[in-house]
């Protein structure tokens, strides 16, 4: 058993790829051009404000709908009310309201997950 692990494990490093070679992902970003109440995959309900900007997952019905992500959730907004930004054009403060919106996401779950948590027992 160890060593076809062992021979696994080598065959691994041998036949993966150099690591020079290795591609970035392209990400798409899409910021809200308007303050748009959203239902996330969860069940919460939340309200991004204008200018919120989140990574694209995948576009649906024609492209006329975007899934976007949050943390470990997602949600849709018309992609009337958004504007497309490539990764190589988002700014730092962007990004910065990408990350404090997902703290503030992490933090409503664990505050959640502690109270549901307390009342069972």
């Amino acid at each position: 058993m160890k060593s076809l692990l062992l021979l696994f494990i080598v065959s691994a490093l041998v036949f993966s790829p150099a690591r020079g070679d290795e591609k970035k992902p392209f990400i798409l970003y899409a910021m809200l051009l308007e303050s748009t109440p959203v239902d996330l995959a969860d069940g919460a309900k939340w309200i991004m404000d204008k200018g919120d900007t989140f990574p694209v997952i995948m576009f649906k019905e024609h492209q006329t709908k975007a899934i976007l992500q949050l943390a470990g959730t997602n949600f849709w907004v018309d992609t009337s009310r958004l504007k497309m930004v490539e990764e190589k054009d988002i700014s730092p403060e962007q990004l910065a309201s990408y990350r404090h919106n997902v703290e503030t996401y992490i933090s409503n779950r664990a505050r959640q997950w502690k109270e549901q948590a307390s009342r069972k027992n």
